[in-house]
């Protein structure tokens, strides 16, 4: 059933006071202060910014031995600290990976050959020179360009009791019936509305209604956004949200346009993985012209081997995602189906992972964490083998949260002719910061690239 009115929610989702106890909150903190020592990002700026007090400060006296340990520690800090946590090795080489023979070989290299073209124009920020700094200063810097988007929310009856949202976002001149319309999968469990947060949600969404005419639907992750359940919390294996908002996007195209409704989707780290997973789910008829995404992976269980992640970025995701979605679980119904939440809201519990064994796996009934990441990922039980539409993964080498050795890009794009990568050395996680001033262009390099693949695969079904 479709509705535009707020789900009436009768669970009581206050945390108790004792889980939300000061002693407790400092102990949460913990593991951020750690991350932030492992972090090579922050042990550098920490020593650089030492260096640069040590010259700016001090006596006339002190100057001499008080300049040579500033230029030591500043050099120190611009060529890395040893020590910290190891980055894993990546071998999955830069560059544009897809099938050059068989039914869909032309295909693929109309969208090779469009991506081509348009990356001469890309120019990655020369100052943004490591992957950390491409994921961090694009939220600090990046204009807040589109906060004003005007949007229509609806919801859906999910199969299994709860209700989930999603809005529509239409060009300034209107629906245009002949234009694609395009599904946008936020990352992981957002705090902030996609507008008042103004990041790259927005961004596509205004570039894709206002320079492609398109229509956009943001589907909006479970107890996130002005959203709440009962039970049934968000968890990233669950597809079933997608399907119904593609089923009824459908069906409301070819009513109101009389033709083949042209339906894309792209999404972003956590949901990049939801979309990837979806397209092997439904292979069979997947009520989609064409996906791509950005910073996801196809295999989770092999991004566990990701330590510096763990150690460091997901130590901070963690804190969030525990105020997020965690919070908003009703705490007896978590208690009762065998979550321990004294522990959850704890540092013990100090990265996605460890929330993903001890909260998501428990609370869903999965069999341990390895279950739960199967079920998740592209890679398990050959479902990238079924995947039937153009989808494309775009990651960077330099991403510090997901690998992108987790993609498997050589491996399937070789046996699947539907699986495409773009792999760039530079980027960070959903980054990609554009010239020497890259808040003048936001998140450009992924808005521009979904009208990239969307064109081409139009393009080559034409």
């Amino acid at each position: 059933g479709r509705s535009k009115a707020a789900p009436t929610v009768n669970a009581e989702k206050s945390m108790p006071p004792e889980l939300t106890s000061f002693l407790r909150q400092m102990d949460m903190l913990l593991p951020l202060v750690l991350a932030a020592w492992r972090c090579k990002l922050a042990r550098d700026a920490a020593v650089i910014f030492l260096g640069l007090v040590l010259l700016l400060l001090g006596g006339w006296w002190q100057r001499p031995v008080r300049i040579m340990t500033g230029l030591l520690f500043l050099v120190a800090g611009i060529r890395g600290l040893p020590g910290g946590s190891a980055f894993l090795e990546v071998k999955t080489e830069a560059g544009f990976y897809a099938a050059k023979r068989g039914q869909n070989a032309k295909r693929n290299e109309g969208i090779r050959q469009a991506f081509e073209v348009w990356l001469k124009s890309f120019v990655p920020c020369p100052w943004q020179l490591s992957g950390e700094l491409c994921t961090i200063l694009p939220y600090l810097l990046n204009r807040k360009r589109f906060s004003n988007l005007q949007y229509e929310r609806c919801w859906l009856d999910a199969e299994d009791g709860e209700r989930f949202a999603f809005d529509c976002v239409f060009p300034d001149t209107g629906f245009d019936p002949d234009a694609p319309v395009v599904v946008l999968l936020t990352g992981l469990a957002p705090n902030q509305h996609w507008t008042a947060a103004a990041g790259f949600i927005a961004d596509a969404a205004w570039h894709l209604c206002n320079r492609a005419n398109m229509t956009v639907v943001v589907l909006i992750a479970r107890g996130t956004m002005d959203t709440q359940v009962n039970k049934n919390l968000f968890h990233g294996a669950r597809v079933t949200d997608l399907r119904q908002t593609l089923e009824v996007m459908h069906s409301c195209l070819e009513t109101a346009s009389g033709q083949k409704a042209k339906l894309f989707a792209a999404g972003y780290s956590m949901g990049g993985i939801i979309l990837a997973n979806y397209c092997g789910h439904y292979s069979q008829d997947p009520l989609l012209c064409g996906a791509i995404h950005f910073s996801g992976v196809h295999d989770a269980v092999f991004n566990m081997n990701f330590k510096y992640s763990e150690e460091t970025w997901q130590a901070y995701l963690a804190y969030n995602l525990k105020w997020s979605i965690v919070s908003a679980a009703p705490v007896e119904e978590a208690r009762k189906r065998g979550v321990d939440m004294e522990r959850i809201m704890s540092g013990k519990v100090a990265s996605i992972v460890d929330i993903d064994k001890d909260f998501v796996s428990v609370f869903n009934g999965y069999d341990g964490v390895l279950d739960y990441y199967r079920d998740l990922s592209l890679a398990s039980d050959d479902k990238w083998r079924n995947v039937s539409i153009p989808l494309l993964a775009v990651a960077a080498r330099d991403d510090p949260i997901t690998h992108c050795d987790a993609l498997r890009a050589k491996e399937f794009s070789a046996e699947n002719q539907n699986l495409l990568f773009l792999v760039t050395e530079r980027g960070g996680h959903v980054g990609w910061p554009w010239g020497l001033r890259p808040w003048n262009r936001g998140w450009d390099f992924m808005n521009e690239a979904i009208q990239i693949f969307i064109d081409a695969v139009n393009t080559a079904e034409s």
